[in-house]
Protein backbone atom coordinates (compact mmCIF):
# COMPACT_ATOMS: atom_id res chain seq x y z
CA UNK A 1 0.00 0.00 0.00
CA UNK A 2 1.36 3.47 -0.81
CA UNK A 3 1.62 5.71 1.73
CA UNK A 4 0.27 9.28 1.51
CA UNK A 5 0.36 11.83 4.31
CA UNK A 6 -2.35 13.37 6.06
CA UNK A 7 -4.01 16.61 4.44
CA UNK A 8 -2.37 18.42 7.44
CA UNK A 9 0.76 17.97 5.78
CA UNK A 10 0.58 18.99 3.04
CA UNK A 11 -1.29 22.14 4.51
CA UNK A 12 1.90 23.14 5.62
CA UNK A 13 3.83 23.56 2.47
CA UNK A 14 5.16 20.57 2.76
CA UNK A 15 6.12 18.03 -0.13
CA UNK A 16 6.55 13.89 -0.10
CA UNK A 17 8.37 11.85 -2.40
CA UNK A 18 8.36 7.76 -2.53
CA UNK A 19 9.21 5.06 -3.99
CA UNK A 20 7.26 1.69 -4.71
CA UNK A 21 9.29 -1.11 -6.37
CA UNK A 22 10.29 1.34 -8.86
CA UNK A 23 7.55 3.56 -9.38
CA UNK A 24 8.69 7.04 -8.36
CA UNK A 25 6.55 10.09 -7.05
CA UNK A 26 6.13 13.33 -5.27
CA UNK A 27 3.27 14.85 -3.86
CA UNK A 28 3.64 18.68 -3.88
CA UNK A 29 1.16 21.47 -2.50
CA UNK A 30 0.53 24.10 -4.32
CA UNK A 31 -1.86 27.28 -6.19
CA UNK A 32 -3.41 28.20 -9.69
CA UNK A 33 -5.59 30.53 -10.51
CA UNK A 34 -8.79 29.41 -12.00
CA UNK A 35 -11.78 31.72 -13.25
CA UNK A 36 -14.00 33.46 -10.57
CA UNK A 37 -17.74 33.13 -12.50
CA UNK A 38 -18.82 35.34 -9.42
CA UNK A 39 -16.13 38.14 -10.33
CA UNK A 40 -17.47 39.04 -13.75
CA UNK A 41 -15.57 38.83 -17.09
CA UNK A 42 -11.46 38.03 -17.02
CA UNK A 43 -11.74 37.61 -12.64
CA UNK A 44 -9.48 35.09 -11.32
CA UNK A 45 -9.54 33.25 -8.33
CA UNK A 46 -6.03 31.01 -6.66
CA UNK A 47 -7.09 27.61 -6.33
CA UNK A 48 -5.15 25.34 -3.74
CA UNK A 49 -4.08 22.12 -5.38
CA UNK A 50 -1.69 19.04 -5.24
CA UNK A 51 0.28 18.27 -7.83
CA UNK A 52 1.28 14.32 -8.14
CA UNK A 53 4.25 13.37 -10.10
CA UNK A 54 4.68 9.39 -11.40
CA UNK A 55 7.97 8.34 -12.96
CA UNK A 56 10.38 5.37 -13.24
CA UNK A 57 13.42 4.37 -11.38
CA UNK A 58 16.10 4.83 -11.48
CA UNK A 59 16.81 8.85 -11.97
CA UNK A 60 15.00 11.81 -9.79
CA UNK A 61 12.42 13.64 -11.55
CA UNK A 62 14.28 16.21 -13.66
CA UNK A 63 16.66 13.66 -14.94
CA UNK A 64 14.01 11.32 -16.28
CA UNK A 65 12.65 12.04 -19.61
CA UNK A 66 9.29 14.27 -19.91
CA UNK A 67 8.05 10.81 -22.20
CA UNK A 68 8.16 8.46 -19.25
CA UNK A 69 6.43 11.41 -16.61
CA UNK A 70 2.80 11.63 -15.85
CA UNK A 71 1.50 14.47 -13.76
CA UNK A 72 -2.18 14.85 -12.27
CA UNK A 73 -3.61 17.71 -10.28
CA UNK A 74 -6.22 17.76 -7.23
CA UNK A 75 -7.75 20.12 -5.18
CA UNK A 76 -6.20 20.27 -1.79
CA UNK A 77 -8.23 18.84 0.32
CA UNK A 78 -9.68 15.65 1.78
CA UNK A 79 -11.07 14.17 -0.80
CA UNK A 80 -8.70 15.72 -3.09
CA UNK A 81 -5.74 13.46 -1.47
CA UNK A 82 -8.10 10.23 -1.42
CA UNK A 83 -7.85 11.04 -5.26
CA UNK A 84 -4.40 11.20 -5.06
CA UNK A 85 -3.50 8.34 -2.89
CA UNK A 86 -6.07 6.00 -4.97
CA UNK A 87 -4.41 7.37 -8.67
CA UNK A 88 -0.88 6.23 -7.06
CA UNK A 89 -2.05 2.49 -6.11
CA UNK A 90 -3.99 2.56 -9.24
CA UNK A 91 -1.09 3.34 -11.57
CA UNK A 92 1.03 0.88 -9.57
CA UNK A 93 -1.06 -1.86 -10.33
CA UNK A 94 -2.19 -1.05 -13.65
CA UNK A 95 1.62 -1.44 -14.99
CA UNK A 96 3.63 -3.92 -12.52
CA UNK A 97 5.80 -4.91 -15.18
CA UNK A 98 7.05 -1.62 -16.03
CA UNK A 99 7.68 -1.00 -12.37
CA UNK A 100 9.78 -3.81 -12.24
CA UNK A 101 11.82 -4.00 -14.75
CA UNK A 102 13.98 -0.67 -14.14
CA UNK A 103 16.79 -0.20 -15.27
CA UNK A 104 19.76 -0.03 -12.92
CA UNK A 105 21.85 3.13 -12.33
CA UNK A 106 24.98 1.56 -13.89
CA UNK A 107 22.97 0.23 -17.36
CA UNK A 108 21.65 4.12 -18.13
CA UNK A 109 22.37 7.78 -18.35
CA UNK A 110 20.32 10.40 -16.65
CA UNK A 111 17.90 12.51 -19.39
CA UNK A 112 19.38 15.65 -20.06
CA UNK A 113 17.33 18.56 -21.76
CA UNK A 114 18.05 19.52 -25.29
CA UNK A 115 20.98 22.36 -26.07
CA UNK A 116 19.18 25.70 -27.64
CA UNK A 117 21.51 24.40 -30.87
CA UNK A 118 19.64 20.74 -31.41
CA UNK A 119 16.22 22.44 -30.91
CA UNK A 120 16.72 24.46 -33.22
CA UNK A 121 18.01 21.93 -35.57
CA UNK A 122 14.55 19.71 -34.39
CA UNK A 123 17.28 17.17 -32.98
CA UNK A 124 16.90 15.66 -29.62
Amino acid sequence: MIFVPLLHYFKNKNSFSGNEDGMRYLLTPGKRKVPDPEGGEGAEKEESILTVDVWPDPWALEFTDPALRRREVYPLSDEGRAAAAKYLAETYEADLERWKQRPSLLDCEPWTPPTPEEEASGQS
